[in-house]
């Protein structure tokens, strides 16, 4: 992973006496304050998580693709490489309910497949830009856009690559604010933001025209991209006049390549789904009051209480720097300790 330099202009927001902040380290003080304190009160050192390192395996390659110093082929050679080291270092994905690396494995062939597929764009864009918002007169946010685009209409467009899942419900709104704040810190430097995007890597957006002219748009997991969209593939082929000797040969092969048929090339579309984001006054309005408040809950905390660990053991266990198999978390070690108690209870009372 690249490592990030300092910016300037935060070394000398520091000197000013200014607090920083983000949208990822005011998530951190809402999800788990303990979290925050032991991070950003006592700089205790962090175990890095898979997400984040495989995350940043990807848009790194992704950045270099857009200037020109990757190819998407690189971004397969170092999945390969990366995660041979991560698991080295004894950071890996979490196994299945099974005890299976099945969410390893998917998530590997959705990014593999994505990158056989992408195209880097063409145009003129900015990627990792740092944007700074002050809040008041002593908080200032901070973050870094993965891509600005800017469009022959003086307006911009930004776009934040994600290789986590879909965002739905509460997860929608929590993932929305940091392209709110993005788009109000471009604002305020005087750029017009067009639309405001999440390109999820995980996901292909598929089209096709009906028979009735209408356009039909399917997403999915790469991974599953054909078993998909086979019964349309089948009715296609059938269509141009295959019978079914070729048909399930045709298909047999494309889904051992996860491809579309050579034989369905330009009657199928495939792209990475790019998920535009609705940023309304109202979207932007909640984002600041939500940086206030958080804000004013950090600088005014004195009890730094944990997240419960029982109904979090997912984050607790996989995502917090302080828990897992770091031991760092004392309040997660407890909670283990109970529960690996109870469970040597429950299995002395079947005797």
């Amino acid at each position: 992973m690249a490592a990030r330099e300092i910016d300037k202009r935060l070394e000398q927001l520091r000197a000013e006496g200014k607090q920083l902040y983000s949208i990822s380290k005011l998530n951190t003080i809402n999800t788990c304050p303990y979290q925050a304190y032991l991070n950003y009160v006592e700089h205790e050192k962090q175990k890095p998580n898979i997400w984040a390192c495989a995350g940043s395996i990807i848009h790194d390659r992704l950045e270099g693709c857009l200037k020109g110093t990757n190819t998407p082929q690189d971004i397969k050679s170092a999945i390969d490489d990366e995660l041979e080291n991560f698991e080295l270092l004894d950071i890996d994905f979490p196994l299945d309910k099974n005890g299976n690396p099945t969410i390893k494995n998917n998530w590997v062939a959705n990014m593999t497949k994505f990158a056989k597929v992408f195209t880097p764009w063409i145009g003129h864009f900015d990627t990792e830009e740092l944007v700074i918002l002050p809040i008041n007169d002593h908080a200032v946010m901070h973050g870094y856009i993965d891509v600005i685009q800017y469009n022959d209409d003086g307006s911009v467009d930004v776009i934040d690559w994600k290789t986590s899942s879909q965002f739905t419900g509460d997860h929608l709104i929590e993932a929305g604010r940091q392209l709110a704040f993005y788009t109000m810190a471009l604002e305020a430097q005087g750029l017009r933001v067009r639309s405001a995007k999440w390109v999820m890597l995980k996901y292909y957006e598929a089209s096709w025209v009906q028979k009735n002219g209408k356009v039909k748009v399917k997403v999915g997991e790469w991974r599953n991209f054909v078993s998909d969209c086979k019964s349309v593939m089948e009715k296609m082929l059938v269509g141009l006049g295959y019978d079914e000797t070729d048909v399930d040969y045709i298909l047999t092969n494309a889904e051992k390549h996860n491809a579309i048929p050579e034989e369905l090339e330009g009657m199928i579309h495939v792209q990475p789904y790019v998920r535009e984001y609705e940023l309304t006054d109202e979207v932007k309005a909640e984002t600041m009051q939500y940086i206030k408040d958080t804000i004013e809950k950090y600088e005014t905390t004195k009890d730094w209480k944990p997240c419960d660990c029982k109904g979090n053991s997912y984050f607790c266990a996989n995502l917090c720097g302080y828990g897992g198999k770091s031991g760092k978390c004392k309040h997660w070690v407890d909670y283990c300790d109970t529960f690996e108690k109870k469970s040597d209870d429950d299995e002395e009372d079947l005797f």
